[in-house]
């Protein structure tokens, strides 16, 4: 066994990150070799010895890394693997991620290294914090000297960088900097700078990557040991549920997803326009109470709604006790104030005003971010508590489908956002290409009516039933059915995800806006309302909740103020064991049709995953051959999981928001 870790000048290769630094550990000796860094460009001025690290990491029958997905991207650009060979699944036989194997040891500690070295071996990871700390000092030192170096921030002068997410991320893609300020510097300068820390320029770095190695190292053999004991015989068969996804999610990365730029352009415009004449008609319409610069903080918000309108405060910060200013919010607001009142005119005007605002940042993202007109989104298998996948570059579970999220709740609102461009329409195939958009049919009701044994409802969606439809009727069994409408429908969904998600009683009814909906509902679903109760209690006894695949889940903990403590969110059970099921049934399907990808139709991609749903990247007027087949394995990996869950199929030729139905 070898552990393996890299460190690169950035996050995103696809926008020039390099490797400068690769470090190996085989329980006995450490090796390793650093380049350095052109300062003026942010490239390695030399190149790795490829074979010699190729034939070290391939003569070991097991390869240990921590974001395996990372570390091997930095190889590929160190010229130690190529990116195709790494497309193949019997690659991946040899690499162990940790993060993997953390996730299943615990789902819901947190994975990153140094966590992990705390927490289960109560060391602290001092070669980071030491690191880190010297790396920022060297940061502040070159901010001031040299103007003309790139260190990482979020003027953008680079285009690897990407904002990061917090100023310890800057420091992270600065590592190059301590070494590369002992080159460049005169020594008495430096000495007069940084004291005791110069000493230290030279072998920090190379300290901190001897300790992620050999952290690496331990961490893997002891999360091995507590698997296999933990599992026996089963260890492979449950590590496998985010194992068989590894060649996939690659593959999926470095083909990109295709954006259409001027459509995006289009947008902007748009959301730009919209933008600056909403934010006039609110400065308008408080500018005789309310003195401010042209565009509006939160706390200023926050100080004209509640202090200087005296509105209700109808929800608070549980940290800061302050009152809420999101968007869910201010809808409630405005609900409960009087429609004539300028007070609702401006909550009104400025609801618009925000999401505009919020579809500009990710247009504006898109467009900064995409490469010859695809973006290369980043996956974390394991990015999740449950078993879903996280994603960014774009983030898939946010691109909305509806263009206008207030459709049903307020005209006024309605009306000011019906310019707003869709967030799909900038997406979509590339000339000569189409999308396949292939959906499971409700796939959560249909997990959840198999886990609660619900077997009214199973035969309901045999039957062809829509679920909430479904519920619906039987909510509203003493009304005609011809004269339902869809305000009962969405009482109907807000019940059957209430059950999912863990609402309360009282919540259910609130949503739904029924008194007294419970007691039907529990009438109506027994067996459901049973496994709740007694999933709550095997949460008290175990801590977790084991999915339709009996994959473990950790549930999260909650400080409870009348106990005086801290116990397991038991209400969440049910929304771990659907959303857990769901990601056991999803990647499953993308190992299958993957692998019937590369070997039966190795002109067809997977472009996009989001949510319950893939988006095949194929040639245009493919053959329904490929398509029924890649339907049949989508439906085949519920059915492993005992969920009959039938595909739909929809085709787009030019826009992701515009498909059309495809009859197989």
């Amino acid at each position: 066994m070898i552990t393996v870790d890299t460190e690169t000048t950035g996050l995103w290769f696809s926008h020039g990150t390099q490797t400068f630094a690769i470090g190996a550990y085989d329980g006995t000796q450490f090796f390793s070799q650093v380049t350095e860094v052109n300062p003026l460009t942010r490239s390695r001025t030399q190149n790795f010895s490829s074979k010699r690290w190729r034939d070290l990491l391939l003569s070991h029958d097991v390869i240990v890394m921590h974001n395996a997905s990372f570390d091997l991207k930095a190889l590929c650009n160190a010229g130690v693997f190529t990116a195709e060979e790494i497309t193949i699944p019997s690659f991946w036989d040899k690499i162990v991620d940790t993060s993997v194997l953390a996730h299943l040891y615990n789902s819901k500690a947190k994975r990153s290294l140094k966590v992990l070295t705390k927490n289960l071996f109560d060391e602290d990871y001092e070669e980071d914090t030491e690191l880190t700390r010297v790396t920022n000092r060297c940061r502040l030192f070159v901010s001031n000297r040299k103007e003309e170096w790139l260190i990482a921030d979020n003027r953008r002068r680079h285009p690897s960088l990407i904002p990061a997410a917090s100023n310890s991320r800057w420091a992270k893609m600065d590592m190059w900097l301590p070494a590369t300020l002992a080159k460049h510097f005169d020594k008495f300068l430096l000495r007069d700078y940084f004291h005791k820390d110069y000493k230290v320029l030279n072998t920090i770095l190379l300290d901190y990557l001897k300790a992620d190695c050999i952290n690496t190292y331990e961490l893997g053999q002891m999360l091995f040991h507590e698997i296999v004991e933990q599992y026996g015989a089963d260890a492979e068969n449950m590590l496998k549920v985010n194992t068989q996804v590894q060649a996939p999610i690659w593959a999926l990365e470095h083909h990109g997803v295709h954006i259409h730029e001027d459509e995006i352009d289009k947008a902007i415009q748009v959301c730009k326009q919209q933008t600056d004449a909403l934010l006039t008609s609110c400065n308008e319409l408080c500018r005789n109470d309310y003195q401010h610069e042209d565009t509006f903080t939160d706390n200023q918000i926050r100080s004209l709604l509640y202090e200087v309108w005296d509105l209700p405060a109808l929800k608070r910060s549980k940290k800061t006790g302050s009152p809420s200013v999101d968007a869910k919010t201010l809808v409630n607001l405005r609900r409960v104030i009087p429609t004539d009142s300028l007070q609702y005119q401006f909550l009104g005007t400025y609801i618009a005003y925000k999401k505009y605002i919020k579809k500009l940042q990710f247009l504006d993202s898109y467009k900064r971010n995409s490469i010859n007109s695809y973006l290369y989104p980043n996956y974390n298998i394991v990015g999740t508590d449950t078993l879903r996948f996280s994603s960014s570059n774009p983030n898939g579970q946010n691109i909305e489908k509806a263009s206008n999220p207030f459709k049903a709740d307020d005209a006024d609102i309605v009306q000011m956002l019906e310019q707003s461009p869709s967030l799909r329409s900038v997406f979509g195939p590339a000339e000569g290409r189409w999308w396949i958009c292939m959906d499971y049919s409700q796939l959560q009701l249909r997990i959840f009516a198999v886990a609660t044994n619900e077997t009214e409802m199973q035969q309901a969606f045999a039957d062809g039933w829509d679920g909430h439809d479904f519920t619906m009727h039987r909510i509203f069994s003493d009304i005609n059915p011809d004269e339902l409408t869809e305000a009962h429908r969405r009482i109907s969904k807000n019940v059957n995800f209430g059950f999912i998600f863990g609402a309360s009683p009282k919540k259910i009814e609130e949503t739904a806006g029924r008194e007294g909906l419970w007691d039907t509902v529990t009438s109506m679903f027994p067996n459901a309302h049973s496994f709740i109760e007694e999933t709550k209690e095997f949460i008290r006894s175990h801590g977790h909740v084991l999915t339709l695949g009996q994959y473990p889940l950790e549930i999260p903990e909650t400080w409870n103020k009348y106990r005086g403590g801290f116990e397991k969110k038991a209400h969440a059970g049910v929304n771990y064991i659907v959303q857990g099921t769901e990601g056991e049934i999803v990647k499953r399907a993308m190992a299958l049709c993957y692998e019937y990808l590369r070997t039966e139709f190795p002109e067809g991609n997977i472009a996009l995953q989001v949510h319950d749903e893939f988006i095949f990247d194929v040639p245009a007027r493919c053959s329904k051959h490929h398509i029924r087949n890649l339907k049949r394995l989508m439906e085949q990996a519920a059915t492993e999981y005992g969920v009959s869950a039938p595909v739909d199929a929809e085709v787009v030729t030019y826009s992701w928001n515009k498909k059309t139905k495809i009859t197989l």
